[in-house]
């Protein structure tokens, strides 16, 4: 179950928000303050962007959930909040297809289909067991050397790799590759508007 873009976006106001409020450090992410906070830092002490980035405006080609006006920033809050939500996505549907099958029903047919569905729609959020946990503290070694803004091509991938994994996505989940290509795709469409 996708959250609906307008609690999507109030989770990343509320991310914009508490960044601007605090100025241009954030402290490591801490799980006791949400989803939110963490992701902040995480585009904050991982990725070394600020809060205070110029906002540029554009029409950004391939990514619909950027404002008009964004930024670096904004795009890497935006971007891992998704991934985030698409690893529990993935997790709701893959234990409501575990407990369709237990009942019996065959892959590929429109029972276990069915089934799936509306188990999903039944229980969206993941089981603790397995569920997505929020992003927590950050190692010393995680934290960003300098500025995203003169970072080397190489380093700004090597940062969207960690802050992937900074999000609990292992590099041998599906999800952990779209969540670096979700970066990359944002921070391209950023520097390169189609207006």
């Amino acid at each position: 179950m996708k959250f609906p873009k307008h609690v999507l976006l109030s989770v990343v106001s509320f991310a914009l928000a508490g960044a601007s409020r605090d100025g241009c450090a954030t402290p490591a992410p801490d799980a006791s303050h949400g989803p939110a906070t963490a992701v902040a830092g995480i585009c904050q002490n991982v990725m070394g962007l600020s809060p205070g980035e110029r906002l540029t405006g554009g029409n950004w080609l391939g990514n619909d959930k950027l404002d008009y006006w964004t930024s670096h920033y904004r795009g890497c809050l935006v971007s891992l909040s998704d991934s985030l939500q698409d690893a529990r996505d993935s997790t709701v549907v893959q234990q409501a297809e575990d407990r369709c099958r237990a009942k019996g029903l065959l892959p590929g047919s429109p029972d276990l289909a069915l089934c799936v569905l509306k188990s999903a729609n039944e229980h969206p959020e993941p089981t603790a067991s397995s569920a997505v946990s929020s992003p927590t503290g950050l190692s010393e070694s995680t934290v960003a050397a300098g500025s995203f803004y003169f970072a080397s091509p190489h380093e700004i991938a090597r940062r969207e790799q960690v802050a992937c994994a900074a999000l609990g996505l292992s590099p041998a989940q599906a999800e952990f590759k779209s969540c670096v290509q979700q970066l990359k795709s944002t921070f391209y469409a950023i520097d390169h508007p189609i207006d």
